[in-house]
This record gives C-alpha cells, structure tokens and sequence, in this order.
C-alpha cells in the first residue's frame, strides 16, 4: 500500500482527487494540506510515501517545501503535481528533490502510474514536459534555470523567502509570526534584512520581485 499525502489550496480539487484515488487498491490517502507550513508539519508525522504537492500554494511554495521535506524526512519521495507548464518549475523542482512533475491537465491514469513510479523512487515527467528534459539543445536553459534559483538560494535564507512569500501574499507582521510561531520582533527583523539584501524599499517591490523570481505566481 502506497501512503499519499496532498498538498493544493484548492479543497474541491482535493476532494475529486481523493475520491478518485480511493478506486485504487494499492494507494491511500493519509492526509491534506492547503499550505506548505501545514504540510511540512503534518508529513513530518504522518510519513507518507508520497507527498503530492502543488507548485503555488500559500505559506511555502511548492518547490520550497519540496527542499525542505527532503530536508527533514529524506525517505519520502515528492510528485509535483501543478498547471504550471513552465520548464523552470519543473527543473527546479527536480532540483530539490522532486521525484516527478505531472500537469492538471494530464489523464488520472498518468498520475497513478506517476504515483507509482516515484514511490519506486523513480523519475516521472509529464509527457508535455518529458522532450525538454530529452532534449540536449535545452541543456543551456536548464542550466540557466537552476543558476538562477540558485543565486536567489545564496542571496537568501529559507526563512527569508518564506517570509518573503508571506508578506507577498499580503499578510501582516503579525500574521506571519502566529503562522510561524516567533514574534513579530523577528518577522520585523526579517523584513528589514529581505529589503536591504534586495535593495528594495517598499512592500509593493518585495511583491514584484516575488513575482519575478516566481515564489509567487498570478
């Protein structure tokens, strides 16, 4: 039996998956979240074998919470199931330790057989996504893709750009500290460090840098 985990701010998505997936015998859902903080907490004690995780969802975005869950309970492994075609996600999801990338708009078949795949330990890519990957003419933008989430990786701390994507989604000081469990002090702290780092003097720039460097999406 396959444990999953979900991950997706979207409850009527997570209900027609689960419903779905409760057809299989050999996967069973072991728990949800509708944000990566929540998520990281609850996989570190439920442990499932697999963690399906969206690309844009609140409090931790999907790749972040991808690093992190690798971080602190290696033995699962994570399939990123989003609507981003984009290859950057893709790429940087692999990065931190993604197993697979499946797109929404994928059949329900491709990701049981994903699910499978991965909880092997294998790599498995959307079919729309699975020629770039194949393709050496790419290996530049690849190359480029994962430089550049890099730099923002060494520019940054983790908390920073958790931070930063809290405050990009429009939460307070004090909102991001009860989030996060430490005091607005420290968010203060964070907020003032984000802004001198980035050379940024306002929030509505940390929202479009945000934007930009795709911790957030619109």
């Amino acid at each position: 039996m396959i444990k999953v985990f979900l991950v997706d701010d979207h409850i009527m998505f997570r209900e027609g998956l689960k419903n779905l997936i409760k057809r299989e015998s050999e996967i069973k859902i072991v728990g949800e979240a509708e944000d990566g903080i929540t998520a990281l907490k609850m996989i570190a004690t439920l442990k499932p074998d697999v963690a399906i995780v969206d690309i844009s969802i609140p409090g931790l975005n999907g790749i972040e919470l991808t690093s992190q869950i690798k971080k602190s309970v290696s033995d699962i492994e994570i399939l990123i199931l989003s609507m981003h075609s984009d290859a950057y996600f893709a790429v940087n999801a692999i990065k931190k330790g993604a197993k697979g990338y499946i797109l929404k708009e994928d059949s329900f078949e491709l990701l049981i057989d994903a699910i499978k795949t991965v909880a092997k330990s294998q790599i498995s890519i959307s079919p729309a996504l699975s020629e770039f990957f194949m393709n050496k003419a790419n290996e530049n933008l690849y190359k480029k893709s994962d430089e550049n989430y890099s730099k923002l990786n060494e520019l940054l701390t983790e908390r920073e750009i958790q931070i930063l994507q809290l405050i990009a989604e429009g939460y307070t000081n004090a909102q991001i500290a009860d989030k996060l469990f430490i005091s607005s002090g420290t968010v203060d702290t964070h907020r003032k460090n984000l802004m001198k780092k980035l050379n940024i003097h306002n929030v509505s720039g940390l929202v479009k840098f945000a934007i930009k460097h795709k911790i957030i999406s619109i």
